[in-house]
């Protein structure tokens, strides 16, 4: 066991960890022991990869496909290690850690045959026995392909918000069944022509191909991903614009009504005593007031959502409280504010208007910040539990298709704003709760 050979294990999971880490940081949350689980699981995961020498040991005492499958075996074993170290480190389900294994090992052997195979064996044959060069330019070629692969896919996994696939069976076997293809395909490419010094660099070439492949099969996949969930929020936004104009238009007709009775009103007080006036300047008063109590905050949308929905409340018999702090959403966009609240809203009055009891019929709206977090939080009455689907409760709704929107509309906005989305019932109040961070001033 010399120091290149020790090298070349090493360099094994040192690319595979940072080809990891390249799709995740700009992806997953990080867990709260991040930095101690790091300087601790690298040094173990490097110990970890010399078993490959013992497994090289057994594959040359076994014949034929066994030793080939002995010496394979490292390989999938420090995938998988790898994988469960980044569900360590991050907030992965088991779907999406698998995607992230995959793209990194797709990635890891791509730069391994650049370097290694192309450069140190076909062009520059003694680099390897220059230890320190060979170690500077494998990360040399390590940065020149992993930088532009973190730009390319970096948007699109900070606009995923941490999450892309649920833990569906399905899900997860047909990304295994991809790992498993890539591992085979790229172990079976290199060796297929180990023994035949010429032919070894078409075998690290095909073994490249399928890596970049892979690389852009995950693109793709991570693109329709993220079309989706546009998608989503844009087909609840186009239902939204529905709502709000027959909001808006019953606004109007109620303004066209309340100036059509002060025409006549201040027709009549033309010939109405003094005591009458001043019994119309008491209810008018008390108009004002009705109306000054629909400000809520010194947010001028938020205010504007508050009384639609406040409005849309009343005309149902569904009482409306709120306890804002409108200060906390200044770094929210217009639209992802309208469609947070209004998705949140709609969703609890939703919730109580199915109830037989109308003493149940209320709504709350809690928004506070907290240690540079704002909680956003909805509580209504509910009747029997919710059914859930992908972790959310189902719709009321007959019609699905066109409905069951909002929480994923909600969750996806969460997400995008590197927060959270959880719902729950306690005592027969269904609990939803939005947890954002808020940008440092």
């Amino acid at each position: 066991m010399t120091a290149q050979s020790v090298f070349e294990e090493l360099r094994f999971i040192w690319e595979l960890l940072a080809a990891d880490f390249i799709f995740l940081l700009p992806f997953a949350k990080r867990r709260k022991n991040f930095a101690p689980l790091v300087l601790l699981g690298v040094p173990a995961l490097s110990l970890l990869s010399l078993i490959h020498f013992p497994l090289l040991a057994l594959g040359s005492s076994l014949p034929g496909v066994w030793g080939y499958a002995a010496v394979s075996s490292g390989y999938i074993l420090l995938a998988v290690a790898t994988m469960l170290f980044s569900r360590l480190c991050f907030s992965l389900t088991v779907s999406d850690a698998l995607y992230f294994c995959t793209a990194g090992y797709a990635a890891q052997h791509f730069v391994y045959v650049l370097v290694h195979e192309v450069l140190a064996r076909a062009v520059w044959p003694a680099l390897p026995e220059r230890l320190l060069l060979y170690i500077l330019v494998s990360a040399a070629g390590c940065c020149l392909f992993f930088v532009p692969m973190y730009l390319t896919f970096s948007p699109r996994l900070t606009a995923c918000g941490g999450r892309m696939f649920e833990d569906k069976p399905a899900r997860i076997g047909a990304n295994l069944f991809l790992l498993t293809v890539l591992i085979a395909c790229t172990f079976a490419c290199q060796h297929l022509f180990e023994f035949v010094e010429e032919a070894r660099l078409l075998g690290a070439a095909l073994g490249g191909m399928v890596c970049f492949l892979i690389l852009s099969v995950q693109y793709q996949t991570l693109s329709a991903v993220r079309s989706g969930q546009e998608r989503v929020v844009i087909e609840q936004m186009l239902r939204d614009s529905g709502r709000h104009y027959a909001y808006s238009k019953e606004l109007i007709d109620m303004v066209n009504r309340t100036v059509h009775d002060l025409k006549h009103t201040l027709r009549a007080l033309r010939q109405a005593d003094e005591g009458e006036r001043r019994r119309f300047i008491g209810e008018t008063e008390a108009s004002l007031q009705e109306y000054q109590r629909l400000v809520y905050s010194d947010n001028e949308v938020l205010n504007t959502i508050l009384a639609e929905k406040a409005f849309a409340c009343e005309r149902r018999g569904i009482r409306f409280s709120c306890s804002v702090d409108g200060a906390q959403l200044g770094f929210l966009s217009v639209p992802d504010l309208y469609a947070l609240l209004g998705n949140a809203i709609d969703n609890a009055i939703e919730g109580v208007e199915g109830l037989p009891d109308p003493d149940k019929w209320v709504v709350s709206l809690t928004i506070r910040g907290q240690s540079g977090f704002v909680c956003i939080q909805t509580n209504n009455c509910c009747g029997a539990l919710p059914q859930r689907e992908d972790g959310l409760p189902l719709t009321t709704k007959a019609d699905r298709a066109n409905h069951g929107f909002g929480l994923k509309s909600i969750r996806y906005l969460a997400r995008k704003y590197g927060g959270t989305m959880c719902v729950s019932v306690q005592d027969g109040v269904f609990i939803l709760q939005i947890t954002l961070p808020t940008p440092p001033k």
